[in-house]
């Protein structure tokens, strides 16, 4: 090989080299854009306690469920439990979905099993995507869950720029039936252990500035503090664990 072809072959090294640091420089430049549009969704935990709705005539469960203050809070008003949300990331979330959805047939079920053992005087049904109480004791009350199921925000903005969070309404139907497996649970003396409270899944489907989908799941679990009197009042909080 002569020296002119040898020069030849460095530089067409050289310029490959070139052309792959400039490919690797432009991907880095790509990642790095994307990762400003991409926007992270999260739950926050919630401490609350719940007592009997004042307005609903003759309710012995505790389905008014309210945010208990921290010490720092002001304590002025009563604020109905909501969960915190809250965009961490660096993008906005837009056009967000939000998907409600737990076990509700079995619960259903759960529920009934408990009265029955308690000789509670309620009846819980749940078709045509509502549950419904039956009693001459508790009254009669209908919770519509397919109008709950879906909800829809127009967007989330980054938390460094929207400091307060989002609140998220927690489903009417879900504290109907989670009241009632407390209270019934409370009578229940001979139960060998408290009924299992049913995780709530929150799925949000949503898109960044850029137009890229993103979805992201949480498991919300429900914890018992304490309860008070017959199951009336009850102590507990909310916390969320990302599942996708």
């Amino acid at each position: 090989m002569t020296n002119d072809q040898i020069v030849a072959l460095l530089a067409s090294i050289g310029a490959c080299l070139s052309a792959v640091a400039t490919f690797l420089t432009v991907r880095q430049i790509a990642k790095q854009r994307e990762a400003s549009y991409r926007p992270e969704l999260a739950l926050s935990r919630s401490i609350f306690e719940g007592s009997t709705d004042p307005m609903v005539a003759g309710g012995r469960l505790p389905t008014f469920w309210f945010k208990k203050a921290q010490p720092h809070e002001s304590t002025k008003g009563v604020q109905r439990l909501t969960i915190p949300l809250q965009n961490v990331g660096l993008g906005t979330a837009k056009g967000v979905r939000l998907i409600w959805s737990f076990p509700i047939a079995d619960v259903v079920t759960a529920v009934n099993q408990l009265a029955q053992r308690t000789l509670t005087p309620a009846y819980f049904v749940y078709e045509h995507g509502a549950v419904s109480i039956k009693s001459d004791t508790f009254g009669a009350r209908t919770s519509f869950w397919k109008n709950q199921e879906n909800d829809w925000i127009d967007y989330v903005l980054p938390a460094s720029v929207q400091n307060e969070a989002m609140n998220l309404t927690l489903p009417d139907a879900y504290v109907l039936l989670c009241s009632a497996l407390v209270f019934f649970g409370a009578k229940d003396k001979d139960a060998k252990s408290f009924p299992e409270l049913p995780l709530l899944r929150a799925r949000f489907e949503y898109r960044d500035m850029g137009e890229q989908e993103h979805q992201a799941g949480f498991d919300i679990e429900l914890h018992l503090i304490a309860f008070g009197g017959e199951g009336e009042l009850i102590h507990g909080y909310l916390e969320s664990r990302k599942v996708a």
